[in-house]
């Protein structure tokens, strides 16, 4: 069995950002310590505290927007520690970008990007960045498609619905 922990960076009612992102960091370092195999980053948008919900908050503040841009600071603090993401929603990420970063990030911690993929359940998320939840479904399964193209061949040829490249060449695999 493997045990990990599972990070949504919230934050508490009167402490800072720059809080949330410390006592984050002295989690993992712990977590590392302490033996556990991973740990696992929320992807969190729009995550307002309760005085903002009449602006579309969700009541429980959260600093997970990127957690890409988390695993990559983990994998500089730690040597062992499985860094995971659980989940990078696939319809809101450009294909190509996100291949380049995951597949960044997998060098840089050596193996230890555990890359966990969902559409999300909370439209909110969508609204915000302008894309139609409606749309969930075709967009995952179209970055879902190019990903595994992206880090598998030496050249990327797409033409869907949302995406579409000729010959592109991605690197790093």
């Amino acid at each position: 069995m493997r045990a990990g922990l599972v990070m949504e960076c919230d934050y508490r009612y009167g402490a800072t950002q720059v809080e949330a992102f410390d006592e984050a960091f002295v989690q993992v370092e712990m977590a590392e310590k302490l033996g556990l195999d991973s740990v696992w980053m929320a992807e969190r948008h729009f995550a307002a505290p309760s005085s903002q919900l009449d602006s579309g908050g969700t009541g429980i503040p959260s600093v997970a927007a990127a957690p890409l841009t988390w695993a990559s600071a983990i994998a500089a603090r730690t040597s062992r520690l499985h860094i995971g993401t659980g989940v990078s929603v696939l319809p809101l990420c450009h294909p190509i970008r996100l291949a380049e970063e995951t597949a960044t990030i997998d060098h840089i911690s050596k193996g230890r990007l555990e890359l966990g993929v969902g559409r999300s359940s909370f439209p909110r998320a969508y609204e915000g960045y302008g894309v139609a939840y409606e749309e969930s479904r075709g967009r995952f399964q179209e970055v879902l498609d190019i990903l595994l193209q992206a880090w598998t061949q030496d050249r990327v040829s797409y033409a869907g619905e949302y995406y579409t490249f000729n010959e592109v060449c991605v690197l790093p695999k």
